[in-house]
């Protein structure tokens, strides 16, 4: 499984854990080092050379496991992590003690501590240094169930294609004009002479006799 990127808080904190160890190398080094001047007194000489070497060891030590575990964090180790949740309890203990006894300022670092061990037992933080297992999501399945169209069937049938209709024409036979009946003969004119009125078809006058 690929390993997750580092948290910004993990950096952080082996940057602060590398600084320390430095920091203790050098009080450890100058313990020693006026160690090694007192054993040079009579007397008590070599009683205090011999406890400020007790205290030197001791900040060596410490100062190169805070170093290792600053590397250790920023390469995900988790040997680192255990490394760290070991000695940031023997811490808080310290700075427990400490703040007790009337140091009051020994309170800061308990708090710093505490926010530690708590931050390193986050579930991503674990994931990183190898003692935890990541969290995969798994999408919920739907169990209702679903409508579906039913299928729409196509029917690959081949019809005969219909006649085209044909149009006929079926003239109405126009209507026959009747013929007007014809009217009855009427006079057309009237005798020149007496001025009475001729009947149709007759040269003469029925009134005068006179020929027209």
């Amino acid at each position: 499984m690929q390993k997750p990127p580092r948290p910004i808080g993990i950096t952080f904190l082996a940057i602060i854990q590398i600084l320390i160890g430095l920091l203790g190398l050098l009080v450890s080094a100058v313990i020693i080092g006026y160690s090694a001047i007192l054993s040079t007194l009579p007397v008590v000489g070599a009683l205090a050379s011999t406890v400020g070497l007790v205290i030197g060891g001791v900040f060596l030590f410490f100062s190169l496991v805070w170093l290792a575990t600053g590397v250790g964090f920023l390469h995900g180790k988790g040997w680192a992590w255990t490394l760290g949740m070991i000695f940031t309890v023997l811490s808080i203990l310290g700075a427990a003690y400490v703040a007790f006894t009337g140091i009051y300022q020994a309170g800061y670092a308990l708090v710093f501590w505490i926010i530690m061990i708590i931050y390193l037992t986050r579930s991503h933080v674990k994931v990183f240094f190898g003692k935890g297992t990541a969290a995969t999501y798994m999408p919920a399945m739907n169990t209702q169930p679903t409508m579906r169209s039913a299928p729409v069937l196509q029917s690959h049938t081949q019809y005969a294609p219909t006649a085209p209709p044909t149009l006929q024409y079926n003239p109405t036979p126009a209507p026959i004009p009747a013929i007007p009946a014809q009217a009855p003969a009427t006079a057309t004119g009237k005798c020149r002479s007496c001025g009475m009125p001729l009947a149709p078809g007759n040269a003469f006058c029925t009134n005068c006799g006179a020929k027209q």
